[in-house]
């Protein structure tokens, strides 16, 4: 069966446009696979037949390189030392063994199919390595380099085929995990690297030919394209999502939590989220509703013990900030279908705000690991934000916030709070980040941000990134209306100027303490006065779904 149901990973390419090698992408295709399986078999048949007919070209050549890198390397302990070693720690029982332990991992995160797949691979990869070398009883190279003990045949090397079957593999299983784009690139060519020396170890240390070599990649090549297709590993076509449907693969579903006060039409929506899960092969998602009295706590535990392999949250920030915070550490991707005012994560990470899009997004996007703040304080049990948290002049602007104005107009309606605030009073804090000394002084708001950008686009925090594992500070402290209207206009063009009125600070933990209670905020949700906001950075504790990379 086919891990692609649950979407796990990305869209992939839907066919070959013109003859070439197989990427791991083209794995995820039906004339993919087949590809690899023609080029890797028949390249091998091509070369078991040379090497039988004993083609002088080719005999020549192994014969030449197999003496000539062998002799040049014997005069060189240390390097034939580090060959040994490499030799001993690419031992393909050990790579078979490693194979074995992501594989249970797998499994044990309900990625059945890929867990199976590549136990699968690693055992019929040795049969064939064994089977063919008996079959074909090679004799290895005369070797110029003296070594313990390497008895058996050489053809195909077991080392190149099992490297370069087990890693190709486990790069799919990458790809399936719905890493991004520039992970898999360095993920492939880290991968291929280390075929490659394993490659040149095996001629180096004269144990095998150079068609030794090809003859195990070629074989791995084919055997990868062969498993794939009898496991369907790949993206699915309309047929292929339909039959798996009919076969009952209901344990690929996605648990979806929403705020019914934020969504309108409730009826509608949930044919909506059902009828584009269906067209993306999911089973029927399970719904779970907010109420007045839980924000999604108790939703997120009920949600995680049904295990499904997708988290979707429909509503405000306040809603989309719980179940970050009960979903961190879990593994299970978040989807975000933005319903609420500011929608603060939602634009910090370029997510769509049009619900269509966004369902289409969390059911079939990117996975994007980003980091989550851990706060404490006065009157404040352990809680985690994505977004910010702010101690003065912030809070109160949220806190005061028309709801029915923001209902009708978003964003626009925290204008008239802010105007309302401009004479907030100043107040004395005294902030901490990380082992530096505390710094005091008087100020209108402190915000601590995972993110940089509030709502209408205006950014207070330009250094901040999701994902860096940091902690970005401001202070504002402007000491009459007068200087506003300046302030803005630094934070509009993102100056870097640093001074009593406007100062920024980075690190993984801050404590802000104010002298006075004063109101506090984590991702616009009021949480009461207080003296203390003491804020810890997680790091890449939370997967959240992101668009496809262009």
């Amino acid at each position: 069966m086919n891990d692609r149901v649950g979407r796990e990973g990305e869209g992939t390419v839907g066919g070959v446009s013109r003859p070439s090698l197989p990427s791991l992408d083209h794995l995820a295709t039906g004339s993919g696979r087949l590809l690899a399986v023609c080029c890797g078999g028949v390249g091998f048949v091509v070369l078991l037949f040379l090497v039988r007919a004993g083609w002088r070209p080719l005999v020549t050549f192994d014969r030449a390189v197999a003496h000539d890198l062998t002799a040049s390397l014997a005069h060189y302990t240390f390097l034939v030392d580090i060959l040994v070693v490499i030799q001993q720690l690419t031992n393909p029982w050990i790579l078979r063994g490693c194979a074995v332990i992501v594989a249970a991992y797998l499994i044990r995160r309900d990625r059945t199919t890929l867990g199976w797949w590549l136990v699968t691979v690693a055992a019929v990869g040795a049969f064939t390595e064994y089977a063919l070398k008996i079959g074909i009883a090679r004799p290895r190279p005369p070797r110029e380099i003296q070594l313990d003990v390497v008895g058996g045949y050489a053809f195909p090397s077991g080392h190149a085929l099992t490297s370069a079957l087990l890693i190709g593999a486990v790069l799919v299983v990458v790809w399936h995990l719905g890493v991004g784009r520039r992970v898999r690139i360095a993920a492939a060519v880290a991968g291929a690297f280390v075929v490659l020396v394993i490659g040149f170890d095996r001629v180096a240390l004269g144990v095998h030919y150079v068609s030794d070599v090809l003859a195990g990649w070629l074989i791995a090549l084919a055997l990868l394209g062969i498993t794939a297709t009898v496991f369907r590993i790949g993206r699915p076509s309309r047929t292929g999502v339909r039959l798996v449907r009919r076969l009952g693969r209901s344990r690929y579903r996605v648990a979806m939590i929403l705020n019914p006060s934020k969504i309108g039409d409730l009826d509608a929506f949930r044919q909506q989220v059902a009828e584009i899960a269906k067209r993306e092969g999911w089973a029927p998602p399970l719904w779970f509703e907010t109420t007045p009295d839980d924000p999604g706590h108790a939703m997120v535990r009920a949600a995680l013990a049904a295990r499904p392999q997708l988290v979707i949250v429909a509503g405000g920030d306040g809603t989309v900030r719980v179940v970050s915070a009960g979903l961190a550490g879990s593994g299970v991707p978040l989807g975000i279908v933005p319903t609420g005012t500011g929608n603060l994560l939602v634009r910090n990470l370029g997510l769509p705000l049009d619900r269509t899009d966004a369902i289409r997004v969390a059911l079939s996007g990117h996975n994007r690991t980003v980091d989550l703040v851990r706060v404490e304080g006065d009157g404040l049990p352990p809680d985690r934000f994505a977004v910010m948290a702010g101690l003065g002049l912030d809070a109160a602007v949220v806190g005061e916030a028309p709801a029915k104005l923001k209902a009708r107009m978003g964003w626009p309606a925290y204008v008239v709070s802010v105007v309302r605030n401009l004479s907030f009073p100043a107040v004395r804090v005294e902030i901490s980040v990380d082992d530096a000394p505390p710094v005091r002084r008087w100020v209108r708001t402190v915000l601590v941000g995972n993110v940089g950008t509030l709502s209408g686009g205006l950014t207070v925090l330009p250094d901040a990134q999701p994902d860096d594992g940091l902690l970005d500070v401001v202070a504002i402290a402007p000491r009459r209306l007068t200087d506003w209207p300046r302030l803005a206009w630094r934070v509009a063009r993102r100056s870097s100027v640093q001074d009593e009125r406007l100062r920024t600070w980075r690190g993984k933990r801050v404590v802000v303490r104010a002298v006075d209670a004063c109101p506090r905020q984590l991702d616009g949700d009021v949480i009461g006065l207080g003296h203390e906001l003491r804020c810890e950075v997680e790091p890449g504790v939370l997967i959240i779904r992101v668009p496809p990379e262009r």
